[in-house]
Formats: structure tokens, sequence, C-alpha cells
């Protein structure tokens, strides 16, 4: 900024006009802005933005006295107006960080701009100019304003983003805020991170980051809320009107606090915290800013693990709670209240999983996972009916709360989360039952998810072994919310129709096992019912016998998620296979964001193939798929189902794209035309080499001989990359391997593939020589491309 006298308007042009080509010549790019002394105070007090980058104001050069006349007025204006500017201030912040991520746990993280980076130790500087007049943070400590503990965190914190900023700029050669998954391994390496067993340096790092964000969240936060008690009269008098809310504790307008003897007493006892607790959710009003540093203060150096009956009783109660329960959560882990219960939350805190799939550390995924639980209370789905008729849903909230915490082991994390859920049970004097229950939901809560998406649900051999696991309907309620509530609460867009689906098929049919000895079973009431509807439905003159073992040989999941008008017309277009070889259709789902496509086609005898050309087709017009079934009806019909997305489009495409993409398949299935399909060049930030260096799991290909009576299951574990499922596919198809059923399950970079497989005469793939075989090719398709 060219700060000028009035009468030198002129002269102070001509200085811009030069000093900005000089500044460009040199290949700086700054902006720049001429103004009065009178033009700065009027637009700061009216725009939040300019007045915090005039806070930042040092004189460089030219007359000193008129800064100093122009820096004191600013000072002192933006003092008289410190209410409204300190809310402006707030309001500016908060629109800020909307747009780049309003928690610290965030995957990829803007350094700057994102909560807890670098903006909020500004923010302490600007709130500190406008009610105190000082936005050297230093200098607010020095004078009783910033405590001695939040400055040091915060002059820590500082240096270590500002360090680690400097290096990315250096890096990319320009600015660079946006710490991506690629930065984040460079800056690892740089920093000399090493990791440790079950941690990778990158992870390491990233605990660190976080660590640090999140004392500049805390921090600023207490610091904001200070400063907003000081500037208004009514919030410093509610300390002198405040009522007693039961013997240690009072209430203002805007708070609860603690008494001295009160104060003392939280201090010590992690149950006086969950009392003050439920208190501030009772009431609605937060705990004050003085209360809760005494607290985090003391509990950070209190030993971990040292409960009694009182601290055990308020817990359980509170997490039986279904209201504002994931808040209350988070401000225990805040305070370090929670891992005096669960010393275990220690280690999970700010502990990153390095992959797509993850947006949120585990601890903040863990309490993440219980808020999404609770949002069943006013669900009207099954999934709601089932958590409302729940009798203990604090040993449901208490597993998802735990379920991930054996992360970051060397061993398996969900038999470390076993052991965990035992040592949990035992300090909380659970029941034996509740005790067993448990452990069996923290070991096996990944066990729906792999058999839902992962195997042939209508092989009951499949769904034996798995309600032999679970052992009972209760058992299986508590997984099927455990299970949706985990995969919501991995980020935006994991849960989709299909999977909720798919778990509710594997829901109904476990469930009607369990059931076999009772009448009515609901489940194959529904299945009958449904059936009868589609039947119904079907034109009057048409071939009943063929309607009624196509219609009973109908996937369930698509039975009960379709409409019975949708299955008749879908079922009608079989007849055309008679002249058409290859019928292809697909239809936009909002609520997915994806289009699903429906191939049905006349094998005739070619049992393999068709699979492979399909994918390649879908690939070749840049289509990803990141959902498949396929299934065969009676007749020898192929019918397939692909769930994919259209990188070129955003929203609701076309239905010519949609028609193209149909007739791509069409020709792909004409047996006259062999061509390998073309792929289109996909662009990215960064090249091919830097992508690699972000896989940090080998590629996994896992033969399974046991869980069909009829096939072999091949279990694809990848890194996603254009046409990669069609080059799977066709290594299938070159090794003679007929595929009878197959689910595709895509997030992101990561795949996981499976399929049911035999050879050309119908039988398993036993040999040791052809298994190797098979796996090598694979991993070659997969590793080279």
């Amino acid at each position: 900024m060219l700060l000028h006298a009035t009468e030198c308007e002129k002269q102070a042009g001509e200085v811009a006009k030069y000093l900005c080509q000089k500044i460009a010549d040199v290949g700086l790019l700054l902006g720049f802005s001429i103004r009065t002394i009178q033009q700065c105070y009027q637009m700061s007090w009216a725009d939040a933005t300019i007045l915090t980058a005039l806070v930042e104001s040092r004189h460089l050069c030219g007359n000193a006295q008129m800064f100093a006349q122009f820096f004191d007025g600013f000072r002192e204006g933006t003092r008289r107006r410190k209410g409204r500017m300190i809310l402006a201030i707030e309001k500016a912040r908060r629109e800020e960080r909307s747009k780049y991520g309003e928690t610290v746990f965030l995957l990829e993280p803007n350094i700057k701009r994102s909560r807890g980076g670098l903006r909020d130790v500004q923010l302490v500087r600007w709130l500190g100019f406008a009610q105190y007049g000082h936005a050297d943070l230093e200098t607010l400590a020095d004078k009783g304003h910033l405590s001695a503990d939040d400055y040091l965190a915060l002059r820590d914190s500082h240096r270590f983003l500002l360090r680690l900023r400097h290096q990315m700029h250096f890096l990319a050669g320009k600015p660079q805020d946006q710490l991506d998954r690629a930065l984040q391994m460079q800056m690892a390496q740089w920093a000399g991170y090493a990791g440790a067993e079950g941690i990778l340096p990158v992870e390491q790092f990233m605990q660190d980051y976080f660590a640090n964000t999140s004392e500049i969240r805390y921090s600023s936060a207490h610091f904001l809320e200070l400063v907003k008690q000081k500037s208004t009269f009514k919030s410093s008098l509610q300390f002198t009107m405040g009522i007693k809310v039961q013997r240690d504790y009072r209430m203002g307008w805007y708070n609860v606090w603690a008494t001295p003897s009160g104060l003392e007493r939280l201090k010590r006892d992690p149950a006086a915290v969950l009392e003050l607790m439920a208190i501030s959710s009772r009431y609605n009003r937060p705990i004050e800013n003085q209360t809760w540093r005494e607290i985090r203060a003391a509990m950070r150096s209190r030993p971990a693990g040292q409960i009694d009956e009182l601290t055990i009783s308020r817990f359980w109660d509170l997490m039986s709670s279904t209201t504002g329960l994931a808040g209350q959560l988070r401000r225990l882990h805040e305070l370090r209240v929670l891992e005096q219960i669960i010393p275990e939350m220690t280690h999970a805190r700010c502990l990153l999983q390095f992959n797509q799939y993850h947006k949120y550390t585990v601890d903040a995924h863990s309490i993440r996972a219980v808020e999404c639980v609770a949002e069943l209370e006013s669900d009207p789905s099954l999934l709601g009916v089932i958590y409302r008729g729940l009798k203990n849903k604090a040993l449901l909230h208490l597993a998802l709360l735990i379920h991930d915490l054996g992360k970051g082991y060397a061993e398996d994390h969900s038999e470390v989360g076993r052991r965990i859920a035992v040592k949990t049970a035992a300090r909380l004097k659970l029941t034996s039952q509740e005790q067993e229950t448990l452990a069996f939901l923290v070991h096996q809560h990944l066990l729906l998810a792999h058999t839902a998406f992962r195997y042939d649900l209508s092989d009951s051999a499949a769904t034996v072994r798995f309600a032999a696991v679970v052992g009972s309907s209760e058992r299986l309620q508590l997984l099927l919310l455990l299970t949706y509530a985990d995969l919501a609460s991995v980020g935006p867009q994991v849960v989709n129709q299909w999977k909720i689906d798919l778990l509710l098929q594997l829901y109904y049919q476990t469930d009607a096992h369990f059931r076999d000895d009772k009448p009515g079973d609901g489940f194959r009431a529904e299945i009958a019912s449904r059936r009868k509807a589609v039947m119904d439905l079907v034109p009057a003159g048409n071939e009943t016998s063929w309607w009624r073992e196509q219609i009973e040989a109908l996937p369930i999941g698509y039975l009960m998620r379709s409409t019975p008008s949708q299955l008749v017309m879908e079922l009608a277009e079989f007849s055309k296979l008679d002249q058409q070889p290859c019928l292809a259709w697909g239809k936009y789902i909002d609520s997915q964001k994806a289009i699903e496509f429906t191939i049905a086609t006349q094998q005739s005898g070619r049992l393999i193939g068709t699979f492979h050309r399909i994918t390649g087709a879908l690939s070749s017009q840049g289509m990803q798929i990141i959902a498949a079934d396929i299934h065969t009806q009676p007749g020898n019909i192929a019918w397939d189902r692909f769930l994919v997305e259209d990188p070129q489009l955003q929203g609701r495409p076309p239905e010519a794209r949609i028609e193209s993409v149909c007739q791509a398949i069409r020709q792909a299935l004409d047996p006259s035309i062999p061509a390998a399909p073309i792929f289109a060049k996909k662009w990215s930030k960064f090249s091919e080499q830097a992508a690699e260096n972000l896989k940090t799991q080998p590629t996994q290909v896992r033969f399974d001989n046991s869980t069909s009576d009829h096939y072999t299951v091949i279990t694809l574990f990848a890194y996603d990359r254009m046409g990669l499922l069609y080059s799977v596919s066709k290594v299938l198809f070159e090794m003679q391997l007929v595929l009878h059923f197959a689910k595709i399950s895509t997030h992101l970079d990561q795949v996981v593939d499976v399929f049911y497989v035999s050879d050309v005469a119908g039988k398993k793939i036993e040999e040791s020589t052809a298994l190797y075989l098979i796996r090598q090719r694979l991993l070659q398709a997969v590793n080279q491309g």
C-alpha cells in the first residue's frame, strides 16, 4: 500500500506506476493499492478483510511520522468499534473456513486456511488488536491478555506450520498451501520422519501436523470466546448475575462455570467433569473458558484409566443418550477426559490413515461414527426402526467409539481392537454378556460389509457361514447398525443405495436363518409378495411358465430395490434377444450421482469373454466403474449391471451421452469386432511416477476354494486406474476361466474386485500351478497396466 497525503494524489500515482513496473520486472506478483489515511479508516471499518490486512501493516520506507499518525488512529478507531469489529472478523474467518474445511482433521488440509491453520494464528492477532490494541502474541501474553500456555502453544505450532509452508513453496516453486497426499510424503521425508511399527513415516508426520493444528484451533477458539465476552457489557455482567446450578456450578446468559471449590474437584475427578458436561448439555450453555482450560490442563497431567464407580455410571448415562452425544464426546476428547476412561484414545489421537478412503483421523472417524448412528433416531428407514428398538444403545455407541482404536499397530487392527474391547469392558464393569458382545462387534466390525460386498448372496453357503459367526438376531442387528455407521462416517458419498441394498439383503437372509423355526417368516413372505406383484403385472397372453421361471431367478437384492413395473419392463426386453445379440440401456440415479447401465445378452454357448468386452467398452468411453453385479438368468441370458461415474460431466448427463455408451457396449459384444478398446489419455496434476509413489499397499490376489461349493473365488485388492477392470477381466478370458459372478467395489483410488470362476468344464481351480499362473498374470496386468 502506498499511503499519501490528500494533496499528493497525482505524485502518488506516478510513484505507484514506477513501483508496479519494477516489481513486475523482477517476477513478483503483488497486490497494490494507493490510499489516504482517511480512506484507510473508512474502508477498514466497513470491510473485515481490509481491516485485518491493515492490522499487519509495517512501515517500509518514506514518511515514518505519517505512518505513525495513520496507525495510531487506526488502532484507536478500531478499539472504539471493537464489538462490531470482533464480530465482523469472526464472521469473515467462519466463511473462509466453510470453504476450506471446518474440521482440523482433513485428509488434504489447506495449511493456511483450513481450521487450525496459519489463518487462526492471525485470527488471534486480529482479535487482540481489536480488543486490546496489540497484535503481537508475545505482547498480548506479557500484558496478561493471552495465557502463557496458549502463547507457547500458538508460538510453537505457528513455527511448525510456517517452516512447513516455506518448504512447500520451495518445492512447488510457487505459492502452494494445499497439503495433498503427494506433498505429505515429500514433507515427511524432508522432515526426517522414519515411521514406527504399524505407522508409516507420512502417518507419523501427519499425526504431528494434526496435533499442532489442534492446539492452534483450541487456543484461538478460546481466545475468541474471551474477547467476545469482554467486548459486550452483557457478557461481562453474566458472572455477577449468574445463578447457582447445583452446589459447585453457576450459570449465566452464555456459559456455565465452576466455583473455586468446584474447580478443584473438576481438576481431580472425571466424574465431576461428566456432571458439568451434563449440565452444559441440559441448559445448552458451553463451559466457560477459564473452567475449560483448568480442566484440560489437569487432565493432561493426570494418569489415564483411574476411574471410580461414579465416573463409570455417569459415562454410561452419557453413552445411553442420543441427542448431542457426538458433540459431548468431542468436547470430552478435547478436554482429555475421554482418554481417562478409554486410555487407548491417546494412541488414536490425530492418527491419520494414509489412503483416499478415509477422510478423517481415527479419533475423529470414531466419534463421527457414533454421530451417524445416533442420527438414525429420526430415520424412517428399516435402519432407524432397528436403532429405535434397541434396548442397549450405549453398547453400540461404545463399540463404534472404540472399533478402530487398534489401528496404528503392526498386528491386524481387528485383533488389537478385540483386546482393547475386552480391557474396556472390564474397566467399565460390563456384564459378561455385554463384554462378549462388545468384543464380538469390534473384532468382527468388517465382517458384514466384506460378506455383502464380496460374496454371492444367492449362494446359501455364504449366508450360513456368516450366520454361524454372528450367532443371534440381536447381534445381527447391532452389526448391521455398526457397519452402516462405520461406512457413513468414512467420508461423504461412501454409502450409497447400492451398498445399503446389499447390506439389507444379507441382513434379511441371515435374520431369516435365525428365525427358521418360527412361523410366518417376514423376509420370505416379503420375497414371495414381491415376486407375486411382478407376476401380476405380466401382460395377458404371455407364456406363463417362462415368466415364472425368470421371476423366480431374479437376484434378491435387485428384486427388493426395484419396482414390479420396472422388473416386468426389463424382463420383457429379453424377448428381443432373438433378433438382437445384445441389449443395453442406462439410467441416471440422482441420489448416487451415477449412471446404472444394464446389459442383457444371449450367451449361446459362449461362456467366456462377455464381461471383459463390456468393461472395455465402458472404460473406453471414459466411464469410471464404481460397482458391478453380473448374473445369469434361465436360458443362459447374461444380465449384468454396472454403476459408473462419468468424470467428463457434472450432474445429469444428456440422453445422447448415455445412448452413445450403450452403443459402444453393443458394438463391443459383436463377435465380429475383435479389436481391443482404446482408452483416452487421462490427465492429472501429478506424473505417473508421483501417482505410483502414493501407493503404500501392494496389489494382492487371493484365492478361496472353501466359500463356494462350486466355484473358486478370486479377490483382487489394487489401486484403480483407467482400464484396470478391462485388463483384469481380459486375463480371466485369456486364461479360459468362466466367470459366473462378480462384485466390483471402487472408492476413489482403491478397488476390491471379487470373481467367482470355474474352468470351462465347470470345475474349481484347485491345482497349485494353475493358481500360481493366474496370480502372476493378474499381478502383471495390474502393475504394468
